[in-house]
Order: C-alpha cells, then sequence, then structure tokens
C-alpha cells in the first residue's frame, strides 16, 4: 500500500533566523521608532497640513 503523503505548511523562519531586509531601525528622517496609522481619505489632507505646521513649529526640517 503506498504511503500517504501530507501536505506540509511553509516553514515559519523566527526572526533571530532571519536575513533582516530593509533600512535599519533609527535610520530613518526622524531616527526614531515608527508606526502606520489608518486614517480615513477625506481627512488625508487636512492631517498632512497639521503635521507640516507643526514641524516647521517646532523646527524639524519638512520636505
Amino acid at each position: 500500500m503506498p504511503k500517504k503523503t501530507t501536505k506540509k505548511s511553509a516553514k515559519k523562519t523566527s526572526q533571530s533566523g532571519a536575513t533582516r531586509a530593509g533600512r535599519p531601525k533609527g535610520s530613518g528622517k526622524f531616527g526614531c521608532a515608527t508606526k502606520a496609522v489608518r486614517v480615513p481619505t477625506h481627512l488625508e489632507d487636512d492631517i498632512q497640513l497639521f503635521i507640516r505646521r507643526k514641524l516647521k513649529t517646532s523646527g524639524k526640517a519638512v520636505k
């Protein structure tokens, strides 16, 4: 009788054994950790304007 073959799932790699891709932490524009935030598209322009004004008053460079 033939052996049953089972479908193997993809092997998960731990962070310690994985090759780290991308930019190193802390090397971004502001040199600190970041966080993705979802905002309604109708508020996107207002939020961008708010951020630019805050950065301008704090003395940070604005692109």
